[in-house]
């Protein structure tokens, strides 16, 4: 028995040394199939930094980041059916985007073997050099203060010469961007809270990320780096409102209009983002900072209700011209830059209550510390009453009414809302030039 056993070991051992050569032979087979049909194919180079045409006057010699021989030696790899991971802690970022460029490139032209699988490993070993990476240059706008949005993208660096590298690139586009050096998790702040860069980033809206845009790259998504931060206050998110959707839209709507540049369609474009904050501005809840004296009860949902005998009073922003606006907060971090722990409180409201508080005002600046966004009063009453109207307009069309910050962002919303507050401007005009003849 024991030598049929050892017959029968003999050849199941050469069936599996077959077995394993034939596996060998087939991978060597797909390999050079792809090696022939990228034949003339040259390695990729950096992507253009984005659509915007720019002067071709001075234009700004930009070295390669990845020399031809490590080319030659790093691109090998996209032929590895199974790539080594440990293989890929030992190249630089640059040289990682570089290898994910070219699987990317090379694999459109014809099947890479193992695409999927290797793709997922350079991605993920990136992915995890964002995570724990100490510091990352950001390319911030100037003119708002915050960072930079680049067609719904912000833009973060691994190292900070080739940040500086891109800002010098946006220049010649007239864009006016600092490079600054940020932390990606910080200390706790004055609320005691501590929040990472990539939290920020939620706040503010900007859920995908391009990084070393200027040279190799990749997209990510925020969520992907960092789940979305949980109780911001360590109290209830109805009685402490966040807007990351409207901080967004209004950062990107200032970003354009400050941009000094003219191009086609750029007033479409312009008006396309005004709508769309508008639409978000009407249905928003508001951090509106206050005093009251008199009984007062703060209810479930985060706003006040109050008696007929309580006074109360709100904080008034005086204007260089004179006017006076009533200051009102997208969240508790744009309230507490400048009023936390002051004599004011802060109160909830929705934007059709701001329309009673602004009857003896000139209206509304959204985050005065802030994008600063002023709402003149006629404009914030022709909003409503046009986001009225379309709301009707919606609902006539069996589309529905916008309830929810969530659901204004829907094109159809926006372009009702357009149609109209363009309606209502063309009539204004009308009547203006009836009573002038």
């Amino acid at each position: 028995m024991g030598l049929f056993d050892l017959f029968g070991g003999k050849k199941a051992d050469k069936n599996i040394q077959q077995e394993e050569q034939n596996k060998a032979s087939q991978k060597e087979k797909e390999m050079q199939a792809a090696i022939d049909a990228h034949a003339d194919m040259e390695w990729p180079t950096f992507p253009k930094l984005n659509p915007v045409n720019t002067p071709q006057s001075e234009p700004i010699e930009m070295e390669d980041t990845v020399s031809p021989e490590r080319k030659n030696e790093i691109g090998e790899m996209i032929y590895d059916s199974d790539m080594s991971a440990d293989s890929l802690r030992f190249l630089s970022g640059q040289e990682l985007l570089f290898l994910l460029t070219a699987l990317e490139v090379y694999n459109k032209k014809a099947p890479l073997p193992g695409f999927e699988k290797n793709h997922r490993k350079v991605y993920n070993e990136l992915l995890g050099r964002i995570r724990d990476a100490d510091v990352l240059y950001v390319l911030y706008d100037a003119t708002t203060g915050y960072p930079f949005i680049d067609h719904g993208f912000g833009n973060v660096y691994f190292e900070e010469e080739l940040a500086k590298n891109a800002a010098r690139l946006f220049f010649k586009q007239f864009r006016q961007l600092m490079v600054k050096e940020i932390k990606v998790e910080n200390p706790e702040d004055e609320s005691g809270l501590k929040r990472g860069f990539f939290d920020y980033l939620y706040y503010i809206g900007i859920e995908n990320i391009l990084v070393d845009n200027g040279a190799y790259r990749a997209r990510f998504k925020r969520n992907e780096i960092v789940a979305a931060p949980g109780d911001w206050s360590n109290d209830d998110q109805s009685k402490n409102p966040i807007n990351p959707a409207l901080n967004f839209a209004m950062l990107d709507f200032m970003e354009e209009v400050r941009w000094p540049v003219k191009y086609e369609k750029r007033d479409e474009v312009v008006k396309a983002k005004e709508m769309r904050m508008l639409s978000l501005v009407r249905t928003a809840n508001f951090i509106v900072p206050m005093q009251h004296e008199g009984p007062a009860e703060v209810l479930e949902d985060g706003k006040m209700k109050f008696s007929k005998d309580t006074k109360f009073k709100f904080l008034v922003m005086n204007a260089k011209d004179g006017k006076q606006f009533l200051p009102v907060y997208t969240d508790g971090i744009e309230f507490g830059k400048k009023l936390r722990g002051t004599e004011w409180h802060a109160a909830v409201f929705k934007y059709q209550d701001l329309l009673k508080f602004v009857n003896d005002k000139d209206g509304i600046t959204i985050n005065p510390d802030g994008l600063s966004v002023i709402l003149p009063k006629d404009r914030m009453m022709l909003l409503e009453v046009a986001g009225q109207r379309a709301d009707q307009m919606l609902k006539a069309s069996g589309k529905g009414v916008p309830g929810a910050a969530s659901t204004s962002q829907d094109a159809d919303i926006q372009r009702a809302l357009n149609q109209a507050m363009t309606r209502m401007n063309e009539n204004k005009a009308e009547e203006k030039t009836e009573q002038e003849q």
